[in-house]
Formats: C-alpha cells, sequence, structure tokens
C-alpha cells in the first residue's frame, strides 16, 4: 500500500510540475505578425496560469475551510501547492506587467469558480505575487518535484529500496511544509 501511495505522489507532483513547464512557449522574432503570436501566447499563458492556480487556490480553500487548517500531509493538497506555485512564477516576473496581471486574474477567477472575484483580486494577486517569491515555497516545490522524480525513476528499478528513501525525504519536506503552509493559510484566509 505504501509503495502505491509513494509511486502515485511521485507520479502526480512530477506532472503537475510539467504541465506548468509545459505551459511555457516563447516566440521570438523581429516581425510583426511574430510579435502579435507572441503576445497573443503570452495572454494566453497568463490566462491558463490564472485559471490553473484558481483552480488550485479553490481546491486547498475547500479543505482549508472544512478541516479549519491546511493539512501538508494530504496528498492531493500537497499537488495543489505544486500546481499553485508553478502557475503563478509568472507573477514575480510580470507583477507590473499590467496585461499579464489583467489576463491571470481573468483566469484566477474563472478557474476558482469565482472564489476569487472583483472585490478581494487584488489583495489576491497581491498575496500571490508575494507566494511567488517566497524561498519556502519555492524549496518545498523543488524539494517534492525532486523527490518524485528521483522515486519515479528509481521506481522502475527498484521500488523496494527507495521506499525508506522516499520517506526520509517526506520527512525533511514536512519542516518546509509548515511554513508553506502559513503562507498559504495567509492567502486562504482572505476569503472567510
Amino acid at each position: 500500500m505504501k509503495k502505491s501511495f509513494l509511486a502515485a505522489l511521485a507520479i502526480v507532483v512530477m506532472m503537475a510540475s510539467s504541465c506548468g513547464a509545459l505551459a511555457k512557449t516563447s516566440t521570438a522574432s523581429s516581425t510583426a505578425s511574430s510579435e502579435t503570436a507572441t503576445t497573443s501566447t503570452a495572454t494566453t499563458d497568463a490566462t491558463t496560469a490564472g485559471s490553473n492556480a484558481g483552480t488550485a487556490v479553490r481546491a486547498l480553500y475547500t479543505q482549508y475551510k472544512a478541516d479549519g487548517k491546511l493539512d501538508m500531509s494530504n496528498l492531493s493538497n500537497i499537488a495543489n501547492v505544486v500546481t499553485l506555485a508553478n502557475n503563478i512564477q509568472g507573477l514575480k516576473s510580470n507583477s507590473s506587467t499590467s496585461g499579464y496581471v489583467k489576463q491571470f486574474t481573468k483566469g484566477l477567477i474563472a478557474g476558482s469558480a469565482n472564489l476569487v472575484n472583483t472585490s478581494n483580486s487584488s489583495s489576491v494577486i497581491s498575496s500571490l505575487t508575494g507566494l511567488a517569491s517566497n524561498s519556502a515555497l519555492q524549496s518545498f516545490v523543488s524539494s517534492n518535484t525532486s523527490t518524485a522524480t528521483s522515486t519515479a525513476t528509481s521506481a522502475l528499478e527498484s521500488l523496494t529500496s527507495k521506499v525508506s528513501s522516499a520517506a526520509s525525504t517526506a520527512s525533511s519536506a514536512a519542516s518546509t511544509a509548515s511554513s508553506v503552509a502559513t503562507s498559504v493559510t495567509s492567502l486562504l484566509s482572505l476569503f472567510k
């Protein structure tokens, strides 16, 4: 049972992190039509990232509301935090780009099923921008992504020998999870 759980965790985290990486595309050319295509791609990327982040925020808020805390031992929550982290990275470099933020917000509202709305979107975007720069979050995602990738690859060779290694890595990630939970909880408390 533990072997299946760890393999599933590894696959979910790896898929979540790769989806964020695959969603990012770039087009570079000096022609006007290429610039238009790049702008269109950036707009689509911002809306998609916002929608994915909104879906993750909604799922995290639903669990937070039900349990009264963010349970970082829950596989779904870990996957949602990784999804959120991967999709808010564009806010770090584009926080002053009104077009990007506007499209991200549009996607965020849709993805969150209106949990984020025009009344609270500015404070949510501000919180997400801060969260995107949170080094504990980046460490948590990096740790879980590395663990998942390593565990998934090694599982093909010898899943049994990796179970104890994954458990050890999960224990070290749990110490960072508390800091991440605090940061995400402050975001989720905006919806009370």
